[in-house]
């Protein structure tokens, strides 16, 4: 999941230099490990990611005070791209990098094999007592091919979601509630007349971008078999396709990245009407992009009827780099695996924890969210997640997902039929993951667990 920030610029610029400059445990300014006087970890760590996981942090962070008051926690925090290309970078130099970093799920299958990550099976961590807690199919993509080593721990899970402006849906005399949204959209039939209800001829668009609708059927990152096979052709695709096509025809989406600024402004002012991505979107609205939003948004199943699905979710690892790998520890343990930390995060920005105990909290689950219209979004994900399956990743989905947009766009432009666009995003996938595909193979082989 992309997350941007459009009011930090500037910050996320700051950050991203520090963190390449080794502001970190690593780089020199921050204290040796030690522990209080009480014998639990003290010092400082630096913690790295995007945004909105400082506010989810920042929520959590009074009761991590209390529990290990000696440990000082300073935040780097810029967008997903940047991050993640400065934790590469700072890895493979061997220094730079904070002691806690944020992982994205489209690139936990790039770390999981990496020992430039602390290993988290170690007997100083014990993380296996804590597996049985996690959601099995997340746990698992954090262990290592050959299965002896864990290089993080699940934050969330992001069951997949339509956002939809309620307030604009009432005006064009369709209907708000998200039963009867999701059923007036079930086909895409439904899906395009809603569009063209809501449209007004370059003003506003239900969509920011037609293509979106097609990723719907790949957002679980489910591209490949275990046998590392492309598995393209899914129920629906070509119908799905008909009605991108149909849709840019017509002028119904913006045409442009549903992660842009120009997108997050269309989201807020009501020009973009919907978009559908994972629950943590939710956090991103209420404190990014429309958080004067509240009572506007509603939230409902993906439209088309396409299956529930889990889009992206995060995950915290300690870089072998750190120099105090126990206040590390003791952050990334409090804020994953306690009840506290993972409903009071969830509270401020969506992130549905992978953590299952905290779901436990009923009330929460339950509760009516004011920003949503009173809408019961926590449970509508615990009805979604409740159906989600387990995927192969491999460190080919990223190249993979980005083919997803670039190739359907690029078939619209060429004016292509449905079939001639699956082929031509069939064909660049293959083309763009040539190389990784081997090394991935590889990997397997170095684990003993490739069979040729």
């Amino acid at each position: 999941m992309k997350k941007h920030r459009i009011t930090s610029i500037i910050l996320s610029m700051v950050m991203t230099v520090g963190f390449l400059a080794g502001c970190s445990s690593s780089g020199g300014d921050t204290e040796e490990a030690k522990t209080s006087e009480d014998g639990k970890p003290a010092g400082k760590i630096v913690v790295g990611g995007w945004p909105s996981g400082d506010e989810a942090f920042e929520a959590a962070l009074e009761g991590f005070n209390e529990e290990y008051p000696d440990i000082e926690v300073e935040f780097q925090f810029t967008d997903t791209t940047s991050h993640h290309q400065a934790l590469q970078t700072a890895l493979a130099a061997g220094s730079g990098a904070p002691d806690v970093a944020m992982v994205e799920g489209a690139y936990i299958a790039q770390y999981r094999d990496s020992s430039a990550l602390t290993n988290l099976y170690d007997e100083a961590y014990n993380a296996k007592e804590l597996q049985d807690d996690f959601v099995a199919y997340k746990w698992d993509q954090a262990v290592s091919s050959d299965g002896s080593r864990l290089v993080a721990i699940p934050w969330d899970i992001g069951p997949c979601t339509y956002f939809y402006r309620t307030d604009i849906f009432e005006e064009c005399g369709l209907p708000t509630d998200p039963v009867e949204v999701a059923e007036m959209m079930s086909t895409w039939d439904g899906v395009l007349e809603v569009a063209e209800k809501v449209s007004i001829p370059g003003e506003r668009w239900l969509l920011p971008d037609a293509s979106y609708l097609y990723f719907e059927l790949f957002c679980n990152r489910d591209y490949y078999d275990e046998d590392l096979n492309l598995k393209l052709e899914r129920e629906g695709d070509l119908d799905c396709l008909n009605a991108v096509i149909k849709m840019r025809e017509k002028g119904l989406d913006m045409n442009v990245d549903m992660w842009s600024n120009e997108a997050y402004a269309a989201y807020a002012d009501g020009t973009c009407v919907s978009v559908a991505t994972g629950a943590w979107f939710g956090g991103f609205l209420k404190t990014d992009i429309d958080p004067q939003g509240s009572g506007h948004w509603g939230a409902t199943t993906l439209p088309g009827s396409v299956k529930s699905s889990n889009w992206g979710g995060s995950f915290l690892v300690i870089p072998e780099q750190s120099e105090n790998k126990e206040a590390a520890w003791a952050f990334v343990k409090y804020m994953m695996a306690t009840q506290e930390a993972q409903n009071t995060m969830f509270e401020t920005v969506d992130y549905y924890p992978a953590y299952i105990p905290a779901w436990e909290d009923t009330e929460i689950y339950e509760a009516e969210d004011p920003y949503f219209g009173g809408q019961k979004t926590k449970k509508l994900w615990a009805e979604i997640a409740a159906e989600l399956e387990p995927v192969n990743t491999t460190i080919m989905d990223t190249a993979a997902e980005g083919c997803i947009y670039s190739s359907v766009n690029s078939g619209l432009d060429q004016g292509l039929d449905a079939e001639e666009i699956r082929e031509l995003v069939a064909k660049d996938i293959e083309n763009a993951t040539t190389e990784l595909k081997q090394q991935q193979i590889q990997t397997l082989k170095d684990a003993g667990v490739w069979e040729e």
